[in-house]
């Protein structure tokens, strides 16, 4: 399959589909792409909102998969934009008379376990609602229709999942007699006859992990391939870092135990398992090992585990937080905590682990080879959960970070360690490993400069390296499409009467608006304030008003785009990823330059890295982050070209300080207003009733 350099022009096959609209910057860009494939080695390439980037790297990855033979894999930062590229942008270029093959693959958590499933089915009531639903999705595993599996698998409730949920670390694998039946390795079997394998960043880098080990050219999580696209590559730093960091939570330890033994539920344990096989052969006497052991050893180590983690993670987070501070996060000092009551309670969490460990192993010595090998990976869990542990609380590798986290809302704190940089492991792993590797986003550039994103992923200026690299601009005409303004006379964002001001206007803001607006955040704290003062104001007896967190994100999404005059008070995850197009949403407004928290123990160890290498952080590392982040929330405003509203930035230090330049350049062309908030809202009402802006 050859490629078609006039496959986007309007004489070309994408000429043919209803709605098609030419855009030069989508042409251009899928050259690149090509040209990259074909050629080598790297590209970095920003596409603004409308370029149709999704197309404009499939159509070249799948003309070069089907001429060479060579699989391409396409990796995205969630599982939403993987069934998108396969329900929406996949379908567009085989109507278009494309013939290839292209399969998603999850991680192995969102597929059921044919065994798993048995084993509980054994278990449970047989007409009971856990039957009835488990009898279903056994039904739709009989069918091997995997998209029939997906629906039945995640209707289950959370708990029930969590108990049939295949898992690498407890399968059998070819031993297994449910193996050539297993949905995670009929996918797998899919993917190897593939041309184009659909991933997401944490299988990627799961994949790039085990290659360290046993290199390139065997099948492990993905199968053997020498391109990659990596979509959404803005996020790649931050989700390589979350996968190459250690954690532990008394969450993990209670979910160890439980899959030792629970003792009530459905599913009781692998140890109440073996407890009942053992009353059940015919030649059990009263005095069996097994039995004993799991008796009067096991089963009760198991509940001094328990007391003990939750003594332990209850001491770790009372003596690194004073009772004063409201901080999310305190760090662990290189050689680890040394007072009295922490060495207390880890020797004897660290004790109780060894101890559960070598009972396990003793049990396995009385077991035969098939309970042994069922039994073997719960051994592993208890091992690597002793080896974490130790790293964490020695805090020796320099390495890495070490710190504390709270959890209000779960059992304990949150012990974590996370590699400083990333950028090394990306490189040498994955980067040196593949033909070719092309990261795009449509925030990838400061000022059109990529600096900042190739040090995030090792890709050092000294060294060289074929790059190629482009930055298309968006299609839309942003200087009709937006009212740009600044507030000149807001308070600064941390004085005590921002809020208080800040919803006064809001309210006649969004009187003009008719609602229709995403408030962005940078903290949670200032996010309860304005919602408290809103209420206070009656604001929430004229508008939908709903809050980050009261709701699963999808659902909250769904009823902002549904209900007329729905006002939207959004943190992080808000600042992108959300598409609203229309006139459900209306406005965006900006509270707060997103900065990052100078002291998150990762941005804080980062920033120290620079300034030891003569590198000023804020300019390197704070600023050209915290300007990706505000273009990512005024992103979320205009969609389409039929999109119209207003971006309202709150805070005037994008006006007052000499950085504040970096914010407003690297938007789409667009008049900004230095206005008073007054002005911004006469200016505002009579923006939308011009000719040009009627809506």
């Amino acid at each position: 399959m050859e490629y078609d350099g006039a496959f986007f022009l309007p004489s070309g096959p994408l000429a043919q589909l209803e709605g098609y609209e030419y855009r030069e910057q989508q042409r251009r860009m899928a050259d690149l792409v090509y040209q990259v494939l074909t050629h080598g080695h790297i590209g970095l390439i920003e596409a603004g909102t409308g370029t149709g980037k999704s197309l404009a790297y499939l159509y070249p990855a799948v003309c070069y998969a089907r001429a060479t033979g060579e699989k391409i894999v396409v990796s995205t930062n969630t599982i939403n934009l993987q069934e998108q590229l396969l329900e929406k942008d996949i379908p567009i270029l085989k109507k278009l008379g494309c013939r290839f093959k292209a399969v998603v693959v999850k991680g192995w958590n969102n597929y059921p376990c044919w065994l798993r499933l048995n084993e509980l089915l054994e278990q449970v009531e047989p007409d009971s609602d856990t039957a009835g639903d488990l009898r279903e999705l056994e039904q739709c595993l009989i069918q091997e229709a995997l998209p029939l599996i997906a629906k039945s698998f995640d209707a289950l409730p959370a708990d029930l999942k969590e108990q049939v949920q295949a898992e690498p670390d407890l399968c059998g694998r070819g031993k297994c007699s449910f193996f050539n039946q297993c949905p995670v390795f009929i996918n797998k079997r899919l993917a190897e006859t593939a041309d184009i394998v659909i991933a997401n960043h944490h299988l990627l880098l799961a994949d790039i992990s085990i290659r360290q080990v046993v290199g390139w050219q065997e099948q492990v999580v993905l199968p053997l391939y020498s391109h990659v696209v990596v979509d959404e590559a803005h996020h790649i730093e931050d989700v390589a870092t979350e996968y190459f960091s250690v954690q532990l939570s008394m969450l993990r330890i209670r979910r160890l135990l439980g899959f030792l033994y629970r003792s009530h539920g459905k599913n009781r344990g692998i140890l109440a398992s073996l407890r009942a096989k053992i009353n059940l052969e015919p030649m059990h006497a009263e005095n069996d090992a097994r039995a004993a052991l799991l008796d009067w050893q096991l089963l009760p180590q198991l509940r001094i585990v328990d007391e003990a983690a939750a003594r332990f993670f209850q001491v770790m987070e009372t003596e690194c937080f004073s009772a004063s501070t409201e901080q999310e996060a305190a760090p662990i000092p290189y050689g680890g905590v040394e007072t009295l009551p922490v060495l207390e309670s880890y020797d004897r969490f660290h004790t109780a682990l060894v101890m559960l460990k070598g009972q396990l192993s003793a049990l396995s010595a009385l077991l035969d080879s098939e309970q042994q090998e069922t039994l073997a990976p719960h051994l592993r869990r208890v091992e690597a959960v002793i080896a974490d542990l130790e790293f964490i609380m020695n805090a020796g590798d320099r390495s890495y970070v070490y710190w504390v986290k709270r959890q209000p809302r779960q059992q304990g704190c949150l012990l974590q360690a996370a590699p400083i940089l990333v950028g090394e492991q990306l490189k040498e792993h994955l980067l040196l490993q593949v033909k070719s590797a092309i990261f795009t986003s449509a925030t990838l550039s400061v000022g059109g400069d990529f600096a900042y994103f190739r040090s995030g992923i090792g890709i050092d200026r000294v060294e060289r390296w074929d790059i190629q690299s482009a930055v298309y601009a968006s299609p839309f005409d942003y200087a009709n499409q937006v009212y740009l303004a600044v507030a000149k006379d807001m308070p600064l964002p941390d004085q005590a009467e921002f809020v208080p001001v800040l919803v006064e206007h809001l309210e006649s803001i969004l009187k003009i608006t008719c609602g229709r607006a995403f408030v962005l955040f940078t903290s949670y704290a200032m996010l309860q304030k304005t919602l408290e003062q809103m209420k206070k104001r009656g604001l929430d007896q004229r508008f939908l008003i709903l809050m980050q967190g009261e709701m699963p994100r999808t659902e909250m999404l769904d009823l902002f785009r549904e209900k007329e005059g729905a006002v939207l008070l959004g943190t992080d995850s808000f600042w992108e990823g959300v598409d609203v197009p229309g006139e459900a949403l209306s406005a965006v407004i900006i509270t707060k330059l997103p900065f990052r928290v100078p002291t998150e123990p990762i941005v804080a160890a980062r920033s120290e890295h620079l300034q030891a290498n003569g590198i000023n952080p804020f300019m390197h590392y704070f600023l050209p982050q915290a300007v990706l982040k505000f273009r990512q929330g005024c992103g979320r405003l205009i969609r389409t070209q039929a999109d119209r509203g207003l971006i309202l930035i709150c805070d005037r230090r994008v006006m007052d300080r000499g950085y504040g330049k970096h914010f407003l350049q690297s938007l789409p062309t667009c008049p900004a207003r230095l206005e008073s908030l007054e002005e911004i809202e006469h200016g505002l009402k009579a923006w939308y009733q011009s000719s040009a802006c009627k809506r």
